[in-house]
């Protein structure tokens, strides 16, 4: 039997035409581009066990990917199919594992072993304080822990990027070129490595030992490469080395789609650019998607035809037509989450079993998404949840105006607030409260003080008041009065203008402690939820044999699959977001646009059956502009209605209500001229603007079934 028949006969695994292409291909370089849901962990698998059916040694095939998840389900799936015939000796590793493996074999032949510094809480707690220590050496001040965040990753973005240049990259820590060159040195002289420098030393030990490249050519005659859109250049030069060039056996399989981590240094580019490398690449293609239904499938791939640079393809499915995606436009927050709640209970009570996942930009949304599920009781998990919220500095000064109205002897809560209330602390008031003794508030400790003017003493006698009325007051008041009374954004606003961190940002964190806070009625039972929801959300909890929902960032869905998808928070400041359109409108530069695109899209590819996209009108009490990736959809979705307009067919117009299109006047690729009759009364509508514009439908929306939400789909 030859190896498909093998394949279908023991395994029953009966691949398509372009999948047996890409599993026989044997020598030279191939470049196989998947679309989602075409199969390729399959055709990884399945290559590496045909390869060994035409005498390849297993222990000289190695199989490459990114992430520990990726590599277990390959591995896992390669041995489970193929184990007992074969055994388990390819090899499966991560990027970083195989890096680091070169690096011991390295160390082992200098008889000296650096200390690994990432993997290990300590050790992760401890890179951390080393970078905080040098960032205050350089700069004078403290960092705040979302600071640090990006100081670490622009560190990251450097080392893969290979960034010799700091000019040559946009870097908005100040005085990063030192910080970088003070933490060098620090690792060089403590004998430290990094989870960057794997890469980085790998590629030197390659470049300058030839017999440790060599054992490497001589043990890995065939290399595999998952999700080659990921390789950022410093990982697409150690592939280079790692190829013994007479033979270039290498095997990448990737979507130019799908390319998403831009921010660690990733790039497209490399795969565009293939032929540039290896001359006699053979282009292989997966197009055939069995994960979607056939509308999700067709309008994505509309969608993503708007970027520019990309291999063109032509994806398809045999699956049955659905819904199209459900565009949904709600009033605030408060309407999004009761939207997510009420269709979650719906989709459950249809079908028990149905896997659902909230897909976000940014993990801050997850907050108030958690805290209504388990309010209501839905079962939940959450997938690489990364917060500093609850550590966040600006939450931390909110609590604790909260904890000195509740506790009036709480001096830690007051010492973290005194002068950014405008009530005229100095730092000598609170120095003396220290020395005093009080019963019921820190401010009498203060009031002792003969030292102090009248004034003062009126606004302290005040103040104490102002924390006991606020007491009794419901939460959201009290936010109210932390914006409003104490004007304690004024300190916000300097300290954005200072180091230029975006304010709306930080505004955006009260937005969530508003939402947080208008379902608890008291000061208590406000800071009980933020305790609940941060051991929630930053502490494993233990899943249930079914949790229904998932929540994830779109960046950390790729390679996962949900029966129904509802996307929310589609607004521009989040997604494609204010940096990245300033960009393009400024400097007519669509690298970054595109990759939000790409983001975009692969949120919407996870879906199976149903997808909606929610948008929310006001943020933070101001107007917020609808997605123009949204914007995007809908435009994909009305170009997808011209096969189905023709004489005869009914329309729902908002203004003129039901009617009945008399005649196609004008059709062409923009531009389609129809002739309704109202009710004998004749108008020539624009078809895809009046589409775009949600002034017609093909049904009443407002008639349609409540059930499906569909009162609320605007195309």
């Amino acid at each position: 039997m030859d190896f498909f028949t093998q394949l279908s006969n023991h395994y029953n695994i009966n691949l398509n035409v372009q999948q047996k292409e890409a599993v026989m291909h044997e020598s030279g370089p191939a470049l196989v581009l998947a679309g989602p849901g075409s199969g390729k962990t399959t055709v990884i698998t399945a290559r590496a066990a045909c390869l060994i059916e035409k005498g390849v040694r297993p222990e000289n095939i190695l199989t490459m990917t990114f992430n520990r998840a990726a590599k277990h389900e390959m591995e896992q799936r390669f041995n489970r199919i193929f184990g007992s015939h074969i055994g388990a000796r390819v090899h499966f590793s991560t990027f970083h594992s195989f890096c680091n493996l070169i690096v011991r074999d390295y160390e082992r032949r200098q008889g000296r072993r650096l200390k690994r510094i990432e993997g290990e809480k300590e050790f992760r707690n401890s890179k951390k304080k080393i970078i905080s220590n040098i960032y205050q050496q350089i700069n004078g001040t403290s960092i705040h822990d979302d600071e640090l965040e990006n100081v670490i990753n622009e560190i990251g973005l450097v080392k893969n990027k290979m960034i010799k240049e700091f000019s040559d990259i946009n870097i908005s820590t100040r005085n990063f070129a030192e910080i970088f060159k003070t933490y060098e040195e620090f690792k060089k002289n403590n004998l430290y490595m990094d989870f960057d420098d794997m890469l980085t030393y790998a590629y030197s030990i390659l470049v300058k030992c030839p017999d440790i490249r060599n054992y490497y050519h001589s043990k890995y005659t065939f290399i595999q490469v998952d999700e080659g859109q990921d390789l950022s250049k410093i990982q697409f030069e150690i592939l280079k080395l790692l190829v013994k060039r007479e033979h270039n056996n290498i095997f990448i399989v990737a979507d130019d789609d799908q390319s998403i981590y831009g921010f660690r240094g990733a790039e497209p580019q490399y795969i565009l650019d293939i032929e540039k490398q290896f001359s006699t690449c053979r282009f292989l293609l997966l197009e055939k998607n069995y994960r979607s239904s056939s509308n999700i499938v067709e309008i994505s791939s509309k969608f993503i035809k708007k970027n520019q640079a990309r291999f063109d393809k032509s994806h398809n499915t045999a699956n049955a037509r659905m819904h199209n995606p459900f565009i949904i436009q709600v009033k605030d927050d408060a309407a999004q989450l009761e939207f997510v709640i009420k269709t979650i209970k719906e989709k459950l009570s249809e079908h028990k079993n149905m896997s659902i996942a909230i897909l976000y930009r940014n993990n801050l949304s997850s907050i108030s998404i958690v805290d209504v599920l388990d309010r209501n009781g839905i079962g939940f998990k959450i997938q690489q949840n990364k917060l500093i919220f609850f550590k966040h500095w600006m939450v931390q000064d909110v609590l604790a105006f909260f904890k000195f109205s509740f506790d009036q002897c709480d001096y830690q809560s007051l010492l973290r607030i005194y002068y950014k209330m405008n009530r005229y602390i100095s730092k000598t008031m609170m120095e003396y409260a220290l020395t005093t003794e009080y019963v019921d508030s820190v401010i009498d400790g203060i009031l002792k003080n003969n030292d102090m003017k009248s004034y003062q003493k009126r606004t302290l006698i005040e103040l104490k008041g102002e924390f006991k009325h606020l007491a009794k007051k419901h939460p959201l008041l009290v936010l109210e009065y932390i914006e409003g009374s104490f004007r304690y954004f004024e300190s916000v606003k300097e300290y954005c203008e200072n180091t230029g961190q975006p304010f709306d940002y930080l505004y955006g964190l009260f937005g969530i402690l508003r939402s947080i806070a208008q379902e608890c009625p008291t000061i208590p039972m406000f800071l009980q939820r933020m305790d609940e929801l941060e051991r929630l959300l930053e502490k494993p909890r233990l899943v249930q044999e079914w949790d229904p929902v998932t929540l994830t960032t779109m960046h950390s869905s790729k390679g996962s699959e949900y029966d129904c998808v509802m996307m929310v928070d589609l607004n521009n400041q989040e997604i494609p977001g204010k940096r990245t359109l300033d960009v393009f409108e400024k400097a007519n530069d669509c690298s970054l646009l595109e990759e939000e695109r790409r983001l975009f899209y692969v949120g919407m590819t996870r879906a199976k059956q149903c997808l909606y996209m929610v948008n929310i009108q006001t943020v933070n009490g101001r107007k917020s502009a609808r997605s123009i990736f949204v914007d995007e959809v809908v435009s994909c979705i009305n170009r997808e209605a011209l096969d189905e307009i023709g004489e005869g067919i009914c329309l729902y117009h908002k203004k003129f209500g039901q009617g009945i299109i008399a005649s196609v006047l004008e059709q062409e690729k923009d531009r389609v001229i129809l002739e309704m009759d109202f009710k004998g009364i004749r108008k020539k509508l624009d078809f895809l603007t009046c589409m775009e514009s949600g002034l017609l439908s093909f049904k009443d929306v407002n008639a349609i079934d409540k059930k499906t939400h569909k009162e609320e789909v605007k195309c």
